[in-house]
């Protein structure tokens, strides 16, 4: 009986917590003023975290990042990685660099970013200069990297 009742717990509470991020529908009973008002402040939060987080995707998007970001992330979780940010727009060369950098020092576990202990590789192509990076991260040594470029048609 108590597996039960902490399974119909657990659901509401998800519920709950998809109600706030989503600015609604909330729950019959509850405050509506309060819920939005909540909601807001936690979106406000979000969009927030996300320019001090990433500056350059901010400078990118300029006046327009908090209706970009409503577009992109309201209703879904983050993914775990950065395909969110193609709905951005081109993402600048310096901006893909800086994500390959998160994906080389960090990995995903359990919805969290984490920092990594073992070597990393990554690539990325980089648009606006057409070049191939290729990096190899091996702990106690420096960084390996090399590219290839300018590939693309001339």
């Amino acid at each position: 009986m108590m597996g039960a009742a902490r399974s119909r717990l657990a659901s509401m509470e998800a519920e709950f917590l998809r109600s706030l991020s989503s600015g609604g529908p909330f729950a019959a009973g509850s405050d509506r003023r309060g819920m939005q008002a909540t909601s807001q402040l936690l979106w406000t939060k979000r969009v927030r975290s996300m320019a001090k987080a990433w500056p350059e995707l901010a400078a990118l998007l300029g006046t327009r990042l908090a209706e970009r970001a409503a577009e992109v992330l309201a209703g879904t979780p983050l993914p775990p990685r950065d395909h969110a940010l193609q709905a951005a727009g081109p993402i600048p060369d310096s901006l893909r660099l800086k994500l390959l950098a998160v994906r080389l020092h960090h990995r995903w576990h359990l919805g969290h970013l984490v920092r990594r202990s073992g070597p990393a590789a990554g690539a990325t192509y980089l648009y606006q200069s057409r070049r191939f990076v290729c990096v190899l991260l091996l702990p106690g040594s420096r960084l390996l990297d090399f590219s290839i470029g300018p590939l693309g048609r001339r």
